[in-house]
């Protein structure tokens, strides 16, 4: 029975360490411009920048996010309740939109934020996607 709990605490202490050594791997790491913004085309542009390995005091999942279009009122979209993150198979909802203020009807900028567990799964599945459901579904990809 001792060899067993052993070897149980073994196991914790090895995944606890595959954890850490993941959120190292993010946050020690040098990410390019090109690695860390994806941009879908369409009448809507939309660019998001994973903005975490930059900036790794933060502790919510953030983006950067920028909608450019040429026609029609962006402000006809809900932004904090047409995204989602996936991570794993995991959907999580933002908690915050601080939208610019500098922000017009063709051009929306701001910052979105995900709760601490959504980085917690990122870290440990170093990929996720956002998906944005604006004139039709966006989905934007990440490979860390």
């Amino acid at each position: 029975m001792e060899m067993r709990k052993l070897a149980l605490i073994l196991i914790l202490i090895g995944v606890a360490f595959a954890g850490l050594a993941m959120k190292n791997k993010v946050t020690n790491r040098s990410f390019s411009e090109d690695e860390l913004t994806k941009i879908s085309e369409g009448n809507i542009q939309v660019t998001a920048v994973f903005l975490n390995p930059k900036y790794p005091d933060l502790k919510k999942a953030t983006f950067y996010l920028r909608l450019d279009t040429h026609s029609g009122n962006l402000y006809r979209f809900d932004l904090k309740n047409s995204t989602v993150l996936v991570v794993g198979g995991k959907e999580f909802r933002p908690i915050s939109w601080k939208e610019d203020e500098r922000s017009w009807g063709h051009h929306r900028y701001g910052f979105m934020e995900f709760p601490e567990e959504a980085l917690k799964e990122i870290y440990s599945q170093m990929s996720f996607s956002l998906k944005i459901n604006i004139d039709g579904e966006r989905v934007l990809k990440w490979e860390t």
